[in-house]
């Protein structure tokens, strides 16, 4: 009988707001998988993507459990998948990242390899292209990913339990590329040292608890002046779930979410940002979820 083995991983928000490539929250929303090596490969997909993700040794997940592997350790004849998926595809919520892990993650197992989460971290990082969403769906929390030598090194922050994400999800996929070609490659040093200042305001709002210190370090200059092009709707979701008692708000990832933060008022800051998005035209849900204090487990 082949090998199977299973793996469960979150999803992630990305940068934050100031944090650019750098800060990370994972999200208790996830993706499930169970693999074993057979002849062919075949997937049976349920839930969020199954009418968008090939179904095919093109899926992500097919890819990151055989390219990481190429040159030092076999490859697997074929794969079959069954997955259970929560989370909603290029809408800023780490879906690639999360799918990267696990192909990784059940590819190692599957191979009778025993991997550590930085190794995990090494080999998906060429096909992500950045450590933000890998480290928060490896480590689970609020992590911070450290650029090093064309690697990553991460730190991880325990996440305050009171404090809820409050993300507007919307109905159509975001134009996730178009998005990164809208921030600027040079940024003016003015704006680089704003950020800097509200990235260290974070790590200390996170550390010491002081939900007074929220909105300040979800400010930005960097990437979400050029993304609100891509995003017309945003920064009035931000205002709105910032006026509705969110502690602050800014763009997931590449977007097109929006986080907010709350620790009270969670169904006011909800109703809010989903009248703010609806007022532009733009359909979608909102989900309230805590953070996930782990990250993938296989």
């Amino acid at each position: 009988m082949s090998k199977s083995a299973t793996v469960r991983v979150p999803a992630s928000s990305a940068n934050l707001g100031p944090g650019f490539d750098v800060l990370a929250l994972a999200l208790d929303l996830h993706l499930e998988v169970e693999a074993r090596e057979s002849p062919k490969t075949s997937i049976v997909w349920v839930g969020e993507g199954a009418d968008e993700v090939p179904l095919t040794r093109k899926n992500l997940l097919v890819r990151s459990a055989q390219e990481p592997f190429a040159g030092w350790s076999p490859p697997l004849d074929g794969l079959t998948l069954r997955v259970r998926n929560h989370i909603p595809i290029g809408r800023g919520l780490g879906s690639s990242a999360a799918a990267i892990v696990a192909g990784i993650t059940l590819g190692a197992k599957l191979r009778g390899l025993r991997v550590s989460a930085q190794r995990i971290l090494e080999l998906a990082f060429p096909l992500e292209g950045h450590g933000d969403n890998l480290a928060a769906a490896l480590y689970g929390g609020f992590c911070i990913a450290v650029t090093e030598n064309g690697g990553v090194r991460v730190h991880r922050l325990d996440w305050p339990s009171r404090w809820r994400a409050v993300l507007f999800v919307p109905d159509d996929v975001s134009p996730t590329h178009e998005a990164r070609r809208l921030v600027p490659r040079r940024p003016a040093r003015e704006d680089a040292v704003f950020n800097l200042g509200r990235v260290a305001e974070w790590v200390l709002a996170c550390s010491q608890r002081d939900r007074s210190l929220v909105r300040s370090a979800m400010d930005d200059r960097l990437h979400q002046p050029g993304r609100a092009r891509a995003y017309p709707y945003l920064d009035d979701v931000i205002a709105a779930a910032e006026q509705a008692g969110a502690l602050g708000a800014a763009l997931s990832g590449a977007g097109g979410s929006v986080i907010a933060i709350a620790d009270r008022n969670h169904d006011p800051v909800a109703q809010a940002m989903h009248k703010s998005a609806r007022s532009h035209g733009i359909d979608g849900k909102v989900v309230k979820l805590a953070a996930a204090a782990r990250g993938a487990i296989g």
